[in-house]
């Protein structure tokens, strides 16, 4: 980045103040808005609601005085999108986004929160706690980098992203509400100030903004006050009542009318690694530089080195595989569910 704009971006962050941040210009950056063209037009007396499509509830976050939120908004999005692939809704870490995407002095650019799930991943809650001894953090707690192990790494690519794409017209409710439903949610960035709205179901847009908040909205729809999209956001739980079953706040368009609605994002989910069953690690154990052919001699041909399933890419090689398992014995064959299964190298 150039230095006058990183200047600029700096003298931003100081004045404005806590947990998000624009967005520095980025022309490498995917539109969404294009994707959406096609898609069917959003019906808001139908809404949406993402806690209708996964079983479990979503336990509301608790930043505290961390600037957290860019990784408390992604750790909402990111066990939603797991949610949605293996049935049921696990914590997902805020602190091992966060803690690497932190700027000196707290807060974080919404961009970089997605970049750390395509390029890292995120770990359970389990795994990384979010909370301080089982209390809300402190901003040194979530920024503190010592639980990162080679196993933890590992165990990230779990919950990892593929892509990540910025709504460009984030102004435009309708295509903000598109991308909720057809992607199980956004991140975006708010504009608020201290005039206590934000302790209410109903936040209303800042007349004077003082600073800017990452929020996960995985709902829109419209009541006796007009269209809303709604998050859970990650200041504490809310009682749920008769008007807000959720506990979840609502924003209306003047949110977006008045351009206090910043940087949106939504994510692609990267299929889960497959879970190999105790049968298949025995036979990889076994099959140790033994080669592997998937069905009855046409599938996909390998050979485990290391405990990892390797490609035999050529023509000539496979051929001599098969004549050699018919013949020597220095291989099996194998269904395709067992196949997939197998721990591939970065070479299949």
């Amino acid at each position: 980045m150039e230095k006058a704009i990183l200047k600029n971006y700096i003298v931003y962050k100081q004045t404005m103040g806590t947990g998000a941040f624009d967005d520095p210009p980025d022309s490498r950056d995917y539109p969404y808005d294009a994707m959406a063209l096609g898609a069917p037009a959003v019906d808001w007396n139908k809404g949406f609601h993402i806690l209708n499509h996964i079983e479990d509830e979503i336990p509301f976050k608790n930043q505290d005085g961390s600037s957290s939120c860019v990784g408390q908004a992604y750790s909402y999005y990111g066990g939603v999108k797991n949610a949605i692939e293996v049935g049921y809704y696990d914590e997902t870490s805020a602190k091992s986004i966060y803690s690497y995407i932190a700027l000196n002095g707290g807060g974080a650019y919404l961009r970089e929160g997605a970049k750390r799930f395509v390029d890292y991943g995120a770990n359970l809650e389990l795994l990384v706690p979010s909370y301080e001894n089982g209390n809300p953090p402190s901003e040194r707690f979530m920024t503190d980098k010592s639980w990162l192990t080679p196993e933890i790494e590992s165990l990230a690519k779990i919950l990892q992203a593929s892509e990540y794409r910025r709504i460009v017209a984030a102004k435009n409710m309708d295509l903000f509400a598109t991308a909720i439903r057809d992607n199980h949610g956004v991140v975006a960035g708010v504009r608020g100030s201290n005039n206590g709205t934000w302790g209410t179901y109903e936040p209303k847009p800042p007349t004077n903004p003082e600073w800017g908040h990452a929020l996960y909205f995985g709902a829109f729809g419209i009541d006796d006050n007009g269209k809303y999209i709604a998050t859970p956001n990650s200041w504490g739980a809310r009682k749920k009542t008769k008007n807000y079953p959720d506990g979840w706040q609502k924003l209306r368009e003047d949110y977006f009318t008045t351009g206090n609605m910043f940087d949106p994002w939504t994510l692609t989910d990267k299929p889960n690694p497959p879970v190999m069953s105790e049968k298949t690690k025995e036979l990889m154990e076994k099959m140790e530089k033994k080669i592997i052919i998937e069905g009855t001699g046409i599938g996909r041909q390998g050979i485990i080195i290391g405990g990892k399933l390797r490609d035999i890419k050529s023509a000539r090689a496979a051929k001599a595989c098969l004549y050699a398992l018919a013949n020597n014995k220095l291989g099996i064959t194998i269904d395709t569910k067992t196949f997939e299964e197998m721990v591939k190298g970065a070479d299949f």
